[in-house]
């Protein structure tokens, strides 16, 4: 995909790799084949169907983003970082039990984050927080759901105030879950008799 057509405003594709171009320049930094080996490496102990990157694809990205209006470039960059925010708040959260796999992938992926000498030093400018930026959008896959899960907890957790131990505060969030579920099944239920086959409604009134 053309990363100049991505219809999403803050979309951060990954360009398509190119068979004639071996670029290896971003700002003053000349991309070596060993970092690059090492942070493919990373992507894919988090997240092992992510693609690997080469060094030319991270070149083109970082002149894209160099294209950009300055404010959407720092948005682009702010809203993967904002991801893994979420993400450390997951981890560290009493009440919500992650999985041992899961939050070891996780702490790969945030302990990249903060980094400094990466595969492209955060002092670079502007594109010092590309890496960081990319290893989130493409290994994000692997934790979207529970992070999603995980959120709905928290606005549960805050409008609810579910009492009691951190797995039954869960379990209040889960039954209530299963609540909505089950209603929503019912309402879908209810116009299928209605529209469908169903028995025609009784009249509540007769006009004489």
């Amino acid at each position: 995909m053309d990363a100049r057509h991505d219809p999403s405003p803050l979309a951060l594709p990954l360009p398509p790799e190119s068979a004639a171009s071996r670029r290896r320049q971003v700002g003053s930094l000349e991309l070596r084949d060993a970092a690059v080996q090492r942070f493919n490496e990373l992507l894919s102990h988090i997240a092992p169907d992510a693609p690997s990157v080469s060094a030319d694809q991270l070149v083109t990205l970082a002149r894209w983003l160099q294209d950009q209006p300055p404010e959407r470039a720092v948005a682009i960059l702010s809203e993967r970082l904002a991801r893994a925010e979420h993400l450390r708040r997951m981890l560290e959260d009493g009440d919500w039990d992650v999985g041992v796999d899961t939050r070891e992938r996780a702490r790969l992926l945030i302990g990249y984050l903060y980094q400094v000498d990466d595969l492209i030093p955060d002092s670079q400018p502007l594109v010092g927080h590309l890496d960081d930026a990319l290893l989130v959008e493409l290994a994000w896959p692997a934790f979207a759901d529970e992070t999603l899960d995980y959120g709905d907890f928290c606005r549960f957790r805050a409008s609810e105030r579910p009492r009691g131990t951190p797995r039954e505060r869960r379990l209040a969030w889960e039954t209530a879950c299963l609540a909505e579920v089950a209603l929503i099944q019912q309402r879908r239920q209810v116009r299928a008799r209605h529209y469908v086959g169903g028995e025609p409604l009784q009249a509540l009134f007769r006009v004489g």
